[in-house]
């Protein structure tokens, strides 16, 4: 009987302990590898965390548009890529207006800090998260590389990264690592 009650103490003290150790393990989002094949994905890091679009109340985290607006003066390709983590609504976007974009090309993002508007012709970002917004500003650094530019298959790939100021404080951030492979 007392090795009953030994036995019994001694299984019950290991499922406890075994119990205690168990922890929902959060996993923590990833970068989409950087791809060329118009898989849908876009990424980065804002100050060291990944920032991943995500899918919520009714609304996809990433869309894209991507429209020709001819090859007259004031013509280009507008380019809009809306990327929103809906979970916490953080969004990071990334357009052009007016802009001919070639494969294996880098463009500066720039912005007018002193009209306070997008330059035609150029990329323009920006981050935003709940009560802030950061904007690539004249006395920041910043670019895109286009990897792949598939008029047939409708395929836009590049990597970014870039600092940004928020206008009311002058707060910084830095974007790295940023990557997307769209279809338009």
């Amino acid at each position: 009987m007392k090795q009953l009650k030994i036995l019994t103490a001694s299984l019950l003290a290991l499922l406890l302990f075994t119990l205690s150790q168990c922890k929902k393990k959060i996993e923590e989002p990833q970068l989409p590898p950087e791809t060329t094949t118009g898989a849908m994905t876009f990424g980065c890091k804002v100050n060291g965390k990944v920032f991943v679009p995500k899918d919520g109340r009714g609304r996809p985290g990433l869309y894209v548009q991507y429209v020709n607006l001819g090859t007259d003066l004031g013509g280009g390709w507008y380019l809009n890529i809306p990327a929103t983590d809906w979970q916490t609504n953080a969004a990071l976007r990334i357009t052009t207006d007016s802009l001919l974009v070639e494969e294996g090309m880098s463009y500066e993002i720039k912005y007018d800090s002193v009209n306070n508007t997008k330059v035609k012709g150029y990329f323009y970002s920006e981050y935003t998260e709940p009560s802030n917004a950061f904007i690539k500003t004249n006395y920041d650094t910043g670019s895109v590389r286009i990897l792949k530019f598939d008029k047939v298959n409708r395929i836009l790939s590049g990597t970014f990264s870039y600092s940004a100021t928020r206008l009311r404080n002058g707060d910084k951030i830095k974007v790295t690592e940023g990557r997307f492979d769209i279809r338009y």
